[in-house]
């Protein structure tokens, strides 16, 4: 008699939900607890009935504080939406849509500016448009004779500005997608009937793309109430609160007040909750504005002659100032002379200045806080992209390719953490290792944790999309021959999967090599990652270290996502990336 075949699919489905329930149940239910609680989380009485109360609520309203942070969030994030939708939409229509000159180039340009991490970009405008430092400032004082500063990048409109420059990329690639999937026949017959090409954009296509454009002006608004890097390095020293400054604030400045804390969490948690609810209505709605069919077609460029040199440079605006501006300013930055200030970049002080210097870079390479930094971010990363890949594929498993009833229930779970910002699951890891007895607060595995939770969804997209195409018959087929479920996965599913995890793998390598916001609120000394490290070299007034050591991140970067692309042609990655992009 044969060995009896054990099943792991059962018992690896359980620990796959509990775990999914420890990772993203458990820190959030502890952050709402908190805004009930009358004691602070790690207090042996915190999970105290008796201790149940509405004074955070009631302290959290009693003030201005909440009213101007309300405000203040609103206008920024409607603010920031209206002019990132400009500008991405623009430039997805300069690119699909018309035949304005050096397209790719554009594109590419878009596409880096994904890939620089926002508190960088952020950084640099206040090199840019400071009013003492600001080089913006300087040229329009020596060019026009304006004495005041002409901009004010510490201002609301000078955080919609910043803040708007980092989320167009997003709205790039999804007009884009949406543009670029749309039958012409009905913007040809406009033209036929005698309509100009801007009458027929503003009647015909923006119309068509109804669904795409409400869908994104929804992400944008969650983005921008959610957005921490321009609040914490413009916000914070021009005193404009926001409810996720306000969160930062009541957390980690003295004095905290963690149940005041936990109320703004809760009011965060539910807006974004709500957002994405409204965006899951919207896009199941999108076949009532369908308009491709079954025959083929290429979308039709607008001829827009001498214009197009016009669209050219206004799309070269966007981008200048969305990037080459900000990483002019870097380099110029890093290479000052240590703690000397930094001057304008003008032709005068780069002809004349001797003190320029590659100083700082060697500062960056040999500073214990940077290689620190640089050594936890690559382990994290590398970590972090694993054990979501492989968590990932599993759960794609499940909820795709099985018949289990909970599979939906394990789906939900897995997309949950989408409506979650990231500062706000950070506290709810910190909050959550504060009350268990799990020794892992202050130390790498917290945030290798939160990077988990935080990425799932986005590597869940890819892979489960890659499980789609793969058929039931080749596990069928060897199963029938013997093989157990794991044996038939291990080498059958897993390979087969290869380009999608491979995909999955960098996307969430990259995202995390350069995360800012979960980790400010769970790092300790020791556990520093790259942007916590750039965050505290601002705050130390160290400008030249700061912008050496952002520059040398980007170059790990980009020489990553080159090894990538090399690797992209053998594994067929490149399909797979337009499919994350869109």
């Amino acid at each position: 008699m044969g060995r009896r075949k054990v099943d792991m699919r059962a018992p690896l489905f359980v620990l796959l939900f509990l775990f999914l329930v420890w990772e993203v149940a458990a820190p959030l239910a502890v952050l709402i607890w908190g805004s009930i609680s009358s004691a602070e989380p790690g207090e042996a009485s915190f999970f105290s009935f008796s201790h149940l109360t509405i004074d955070n609520f009631e302290r959290a309203f009693r003030g201005g504080e909440f009213g101007s942070a309300i405000r203040n969030t609103a206008i920024f994030a409607v603010g920031t939406t209206a002019l990132a939708f400009v500008f991405g939409a623009y430039l997805a229509w300069v690119v699909e849509r018309t035949n304005t000159p050096f397209r790719k180039l554009i594109t590419i340009l878009v596409i880096a500016r994904f890939i620089v991490p926002d508190i960088l970009t952020t950084i640099a405008w206040t090199f840019l448009a400071s009013n003492r430092i600001g080089t913006l400032n300087h040229w329009t004082s020596s060019i026009f004779g304006i004495d005041k500063p002409l901009f004010n990048i510490y201002s609301m409109p000078g955080m919609i500005w910043i803040a708007a420059l980092d989320f167009f990329p997003l709205a790039f690639l999804l007009m884009s997608a949406a543009l670029r999937s749309m039958d012409p026949s009905l913007e040809e017959a406009s033209l036929v009937s005698g309509h100009g090409i801007f009458r027929t954009t503003r009647r015909i296509t923006f119309p068509l793309a109804i669904p795409a454009i409400v869908a994104l002006l929804i992400l944008l608004v969650t983005r921008g109430i959610t957005t921490f890097e321009t609040p914490i390095v413009v916000g914070l020293p021009a005193r404009i609160n926001t409810l996720v400054l306000q969160l930062w604030q009541k957390t980690s400045t003295i004095p905290t007040d963690l149940g005041v804390a936990s109320v703004f969490a809760v009011i965060v948690l539910v807006l974004c909750i709500a957002m994405v609810w409204f965006y899951g209505r919207v896009t199941r709605k999108t076949e009532e504005f369908a308009v491709v069919g079954g025959k083929a077609f290429r979308p039709r460029r607008v001829e827009l002659g001498r214009l197009r040199w016009l669209t050219f440079a206004g799309a070269m605006f966007i981008l200048v100032c969305a990037l080459i501006l900000p990483m002019i300013m870097l380099i110029w930055a890093a290479i000052q002379p240590a703690y000397s200030g930094l001057k304008p970049l003008t032709l005068s002080s780069i002809m004349h200045n001797s003190g320029l210097t590659l100083s700082n870079f060697t500062a960056a390479l040999d500073s214990d806080i940077t290689r620190r930094a640089f050594v936890n971010s690559t382990i994290l990363c590398i970590a972090a992209a694993s054990a979501v890949v492989l968590l990932m594929a599993i759960t794609a498993w499940v909820t795709v390719k099985s018949k289990w009833r909970g599979r939906r229930l394990l789906d939900q779970m897995v997309f949950a953490p989408i409506a979650v910002p990231a500062i706000l699951l950070g506290i709810a890891f910190l909050w959550l290792y504060l009350v268990v007895p799990i020794p892992i607060y202050g130390t790498k595995w917290i945030l290798l944790l939160v990077y988990i939770a935080h990425f799932m969804p986005q590597a869940f997209r890819i892979i489960s999309a890659a499980m789609t195409q793969i058929s039931d018959q080749l596990e069928e087929a060897a199963e029938v021959s013997g093989a157990t479920w794991w044996q038939a996965f291990r080498t059958i599913m897993l390979p087969l999967l290869v380009p999608g995890m491979l995909a999955a793998w960098v996307f969430v390598a990259v995202l995390s090599f350069r995360e800012f916001p979960a980790s400010v609120m769970v790092y300790s000394h020791g556990s520093e990652v790259i942007g916590v490290s750039i965050f505290n070299l601002l705050q130390d007034g160290s400008f030249g270290l700061l912008s050496a050591f952002g520059i040398l991140m980007l170059l790990v970067l980009l020489l990553l996502i080159g090894v990538v692309m090399l690797i992209a042609g053998r594994f067929g990655l490149r399909e797979r990336f337009k499919e994350v992009a869109r």
